[in-house]
């Protein structure tokens, strides 16, 4: 698998795009570069900062929320996979993990900074699937305006790093924590399926890393809409 990730590495700088079936990577990042993670992430809440190839949320607060910029995400993208890599540093509960959102997000008595233009225009829409909620007690899906998931028995260990998946498609969605299938919802085609993806805390300090969001071909690198996509992740699959 090494070998043919490297293969591929090796096809994409020398023609510069590889398709593989209708595989299409439609976000990436692993925050390597911050001149490029600034132009990806729009931080509603918390003290976000890019250090030391991640994205790390300092605050202790409540309903700290980042999420993926108008330039890097598509309205009409609602049968995708998301990937990304979880390590609580600190605090009381686990990570929220952020999809199919539209609208201006749940302020929760915060004064929200300033949410991407298209979601100004938009009807409130949030999902997060909340692990370690509840005091690190327990996990699920929860929603503003969707269908929620059952409770399952997961907690967060500090200093551990999770491996966090959510396969979204325009009638449901299923969950996985570190390779396991934890749990699904088939009955919610609420707006289709749409909504772009974001990364929380509540009353937690966290640092997320490899973020990766792509179509049902799989993670494998093409060109969406003309964007030259990279291959860290099929990489990192491969290890």
């Amino acid at each position: 698998m090494k070998k043919l990730g490297i293969f591929i590495l090796l096809c994409i700088l020398t023609f510069g795009i590889v398709t593989v079936g209708i595989a299409q990577i439609l976000f990436e990042d692993n925050f390597d570069k911050v001149n490029e993670s600034e132009k990806k992430w729009v931080s509603l809440w918390g003290d976000w900062e890019f250090k030391d190839d991640e994205y790390h949320q300092k605050s202790g607060d409540s309903n700290c929320m980042s999420i993926i910029t108008d330039d890097y995400w598509d309205e009409d993208w609602n049968d995708y996979t998301y990937e990304v890599r979880g390590q609580k540093t600190g605090g009381a509960e686990g990570f929220l993990i952020m999809f199919r959102c539209q609208g201006p997000m749940e302020p929760r008595g915060k004064a929200l900074k300033e949410h991407p233009q298209r979601m100004q225009n938009q009807d409130r829409l949030e999902y997060w699937w909340n692990l370690g909620g509840w005091g690190n007690t327990t996990s699920k899906v929860e929603s503003w305006g969707g269908v929620a998931s059952p409770n399952t028995n997961h907690t967060i260990t500090t200093g551990d790093w999770y491996d966090i998946k959510i396969v979204n498609t325009p009638t449901g969605y299923t969950l996985y924590l570190n390779d396991e299938k934890v749990g699904n919802t088939i009955n919610d085609a609420t707006r289709d399926g749409v909504g772009r993806v974001g990364v929380a805390t509540w009353a937690t300090m966290a640092i997320y890393d490899d973020v990766l969001v792509y179509g049902p071909g799989g993670p494998l690198p093409v060109d969406p809409k003309g964007k030259i996509a990279t291959a860290w992740g099929f990489l990192k699959a491969g290890r």
